[in-house]
């Protein structure tokens, strides 16, 4: 009886290390590019809300005192607007803004057992990066959404030959479940506008 030679066809160990490296730096390779997609996108989406929050305030504020005309800005705990804008020196600083048609803006925070905003005189109250500030029209009606937080709020008033207000607005994404804590850090904005009176 003849003796016939058997052929295995097996992996050899190394065949089998060599296959798992080349799955393993595959696979990482594959999770972080999608770990990079998905930050790049959620900064994206970020950028993108806090423009449009600060396109609606701007917009808002913008046609108002066009409309109206500035009355004051003020730094007053009330929120009325007591005092006239004639007779002022160049400049005032405050943080909250007054129309002539008695709209008031200002920096607010939620009242977390009343579930109600109430006004912010010091912007410190919302240097957490769990505050939750907005900018409000008086009475409390926020005029940002939940997904960003006003970390400063200024008006800056001159009283030139056309009245105008500087607007100085600081914000950053607000803290979520799905918003990383550096994300939070990287989205914050400076922005900044004038709006002038209209001349006639």
């Amino acid at each position: 009886m003849k003796n016939s030679k058997i052929n295995i066809n097996a992996f050899t160990l190394v065949e089998v290390l060599v296959s798992i490296t080349i799955f393993s730096i595959m696979f990482i390779s594959i999770i972080w590019i999608y770990l990079i997609s998905s930050d790049i996108n959620m900064k994206s989406d970020i950028n993108r809300v806090m423009q449009e929050n600060l396109k609606n305030v701007a917009s808002k504020i913008s046609e108002d005192i066009r409309k109206d005309w500035i009355t004051w800005v003020s730094s007053s705990a009330i929120d009325n607007c007591d005092f006239v804008k004639s007779g002022m020196n160049n400049y005032k600083i405050w943080d909250k803004l007054c129309s002539k048609s008695w709209n008031i803006y200002y920096l607010a925070k939620k009242d977390v057992v009343l579930w109600e905003y109430y006004r912010v005189t010091d912007s410190s109250q919302c240097s957490n990066i769990n505050d939750n500030c907005v900018i409000a029209m008086w009475p409390n009606l926020p005029l940002t959404n939940s997904y960003v937080s006003i970390k400063d709020l200024k008006f800056y008033l001159s009283d030139d030959a056309v009245p105008k207000v500087t607007i100085n607005i600081v914000l950053q994404s607000s803290a979520k479940k799905w918003v990383k804590s550096n994300m939070i850090k990287e989205s914050s904005i400076i922005f900044q506008t004038t709006i002038s009176e209209r001349l006639f």
